[in-house]
């Protein structure tokens, strides 16, 4: 009867030591996989794919893309099969000669900037308090010159090419710069209540 028992209490061990060393070999897979997961979260990856996709289309200044495609380039690893360097239009404005053409990029835009003004509410709306979205902020406000230098270009095109701006297209594009425009001020301002918030600790 001992020997009975010597020997499923060994069977027993070295079953749960297999399990042990499997469990293991498991965590230890697990490791690799996270520390290759870029560290971007939506804010960031909306944000550098507007930017992108603005510099790439010609919707900023020329000097402006060059900023914008070196600020994003890490942002975007990964996250597009195009290249972010990709030859833009010199001047969109001047290119410019179909009204129907320039309406259909402006209507591209607004999705773009509506995409990523969604992003941050739900974003900011579910971080915890204490929670730094600094580097949340500094990609709005990225995105958001982008989106104002593209309004700007956007009216010279409409203007060449139809002679007025007012087309409703355009009309909600600029809403949603304002939008955009709303929900990174509400970044800006949980940011320097964190700064006041430290500020009244060291105190």
């Amino acid at each position: 009867m001992s020997l009975r028992l010597t020997i499923a209490l060994t069977a027993c061990l070295s079953v749960s030591a297999c399990a042990t060393v499997d469990l293991n070999n498991m965590a230890g897979q697990d490791k690799p996989a996270a520390a290759k997961s870029v560290d971007v979260n939506v804010v960031q990856r909306a944000t550098a794919k507007l930017v992108s996709a603005f510099s790439n289309r010609g919707f900023v200044h020329k000097d402006s893309r060059k900023k914008m495609r070196s600020a994003t380039r890490v942002l975007l690893k990964g996250l597009e099969n195009k290249d972010v360097t990709a030859a833009a239009p010199v001047s969109y404005a001047s290119l410019a000669t179909d009204k129907i053409v320039v309406l259909s990029d402006i209507r591209l835009a607004s999705s773009q900037v509506e995409q990523t003004t969604k992003a941050a509410e739900v974003y900011l709306a579910m971080a915890p308090a204490e929670k730094s979205v600094r580097k949340e902020l500094v990609s709005l406000e990225k995105a958001l010159i982008a989106s104002r230098e593209a309004s700007m270009i956007f009216e010279d095109a409409l203007i060449k090419t139809s002679g007025t701006a007012t087309d409703s297209d355009y009309i909600s594009y600029k809403s949603s710069v304002n939008e955009l425009r709303d929900v990174t001020n509400a970044f800006g301002d949980r940011v320097r209540e964190a700064q006041m918030a430290k500020t009244d600790i060291i105190n």
